[in-house]
């Protein structure tokens, strides 16, 4: 579906009342299309007639004319903390990508602080994670011990279906 169909759609959600598809339609969209500051800003719109002004203010965040206080909002919810703001923003690819100067600059700007603040160099592929560098986070580490309990799960079942038969 083409990102004016998606919009036309969600208009037509927002028409029906159906705010929790038009914000599904949103959000999908943004995430498979960062780069869209279009889409970025009516999912601001539609979350701001929520009165969601923390949402609001992380979705406009690199709007040409933003909310001041929402925009205050949002940076508080990530406790001030670049690297959060930077992951939040769920922006990937180069800053240079963004459509607007604005944009850009605040892209520019957040990667600054947060690389000031992480004492390292930061990229938007994997904010708040070395560039190059591979560690284990704990998503990995959770994967190895729920893959570990699913092994040893399998053979005490396997163990025990022999039981039976023997």
């Amino acid at each position: 579906m083409t990102v004016e169909r998606t919009l036309a759609r969600v208009d037509d959600d927002l028409r029906t009342g159906d705010v929790e598809m038009a914000l599904t339609r949103l959000r999908s969209l943004v995430r498979s299309l960062p780069h869209r500051l279009d889409a970025r800003e009516r999912l601001a719109d539609v979350l701001r007639l929520q009165g969601d002004a923390v949402e609001a203010g992380r979705w406009s965040y690199l709007a040409e004319h933003r909310d001041a206080d929402e925009v205050a909002a949002f940076e508080r919810a990530c406790g001030d903390d670049p690297v959060r703001i930077m992951r939040a923003l769920r922006w990937r690819g180069d800053e240079q990508a963004a459509a607007t100067a604005s944009a850009q600059q605040r892209l520019l700007d957040v990667r600054a602080r947060a690389e000031a603040h992480a004492g390292k160099k930061l990229d938007w592929t994997s904010p708040g994670r070395e560039v190059g560098g591979s560690r284990w986070d704990l998503a990995g580490v959770g994967c190895f011990l729920g893959g570990l309990v699913l092994v040893t799960l399998v053979a005490i079942g396997a163990a025990t279906v022999v039981g039976w038969i023997l």
